[in-house]
């Protein structure tokens, strides 16, 4: 159900009707920026092999998946439409998970973002659709129980439990669609939304076997701002903070050539 609506919202993006204001917005040409930030969210693991005598799911852990990113978003925007491809990289830190700690693993991803609508006052109100994705994979070397080799109906507890150390890794896919408005004032340009998110992840490992990750929360909101730092605006400083979904924050800066 979450897929068909994030497939939904992104289909009605492209095929819905745009503005004739956000038709003639003037292109602005391929960009570069780059950021880095900190993100925090619930997320919920499911072991898909973890049953007890009767069959029925015996490890459900929740944690708090903490990231750093460094993110470089190479783009280009003509008219209404900006697209870019997203290069970085991100670590991965939940301590609930027998204190795994992701090192740093390379991200790809991509997104769009469409403009809507444009004011054609001074202050340049828009409104945008802007949808993502990210991917990366981490692993780290840890320690934990293994009930593995403990046989039905024998109850798996601190004394049947065996100590295993071994790698695991972590896939974790984010996708998002961002819904919001922005407003220029002078060298300002203010912006926020409503951001809808969805985590597909796994976590594998050779005795451990597979579980499967998901988020805790969908709905969030976000703000932030560019501050441009010449009378073009060809280059800018922004900031950005979000809250619900996920609490991050990020600092950057944008080129245009």
């Amino acid at each position: 159900m979450k897929k068909i609506l994030f497939t939904g919202l992104t289909l009605l993006s492209l095929f819905s009707g745009i503005s004739p204001d956000a038709q003639a917005a003037n292109a602005e040409g391929p960009y570069l920026s780059v950021d880095v930030g900190g993100y925090s969210r619930r997320i919920e693991e499911n072991c898909t092999q973890c049953v007890d005598a009767s069959g029925n799911p015996i490890l459900k852990v929740y944690g708090n998946a903490d990231s750093t990113r460094l993110l470089m978003n190479l783009g280009i925007q003509a008219g209404f439409l900006d697209a870019y491809a997203t290069l970085g990289g991100a670590t991965l830190s939940i301590n609930e998970f027998d204190g795994y700690h992701g090192k740093i693993s390379p991200v790809i991803g991509g997104g769009f973002k469409i403009l809507m609508y444009q004011s054609p006052t001074y202050e340049h109100f828009t409104l945008f659709l802007n949808p993502d994705i990210i991917y990366f994979k981490t692993s780290d070397t840890i320690l934990f129980n293994s009930c593995k080799n403990v046989t039905p109906p024998t109850p798996c507890n601190s004394s049947t439990a065996m100590p295993v150390i071994e790698s695991h890794d972590i896939s974790w896919t984010e996708y998002a669609i961002r819904v919001g408005g922005s407003s220029r004032h002078g060298p300002v340009e203010a912006y926020g939304g409503i951001k809808l998110s969805l985590v597909e992840g796994q976590e594998t490992g050779p005795v451990f076997g597979t579980a499967d990750l998901k988020e805790m929360d969908n709905v969030g909101l976000f703000f932030g701002a560019h501050f441009d730092l010449d009378p073009r605006g060809m280059a800018s400083f922004f900031g950005e903070i979000g809250g619900g979904d996920s609490a991050y924050f990020k600092l950057g800066i944008l080129s245009r050539f």
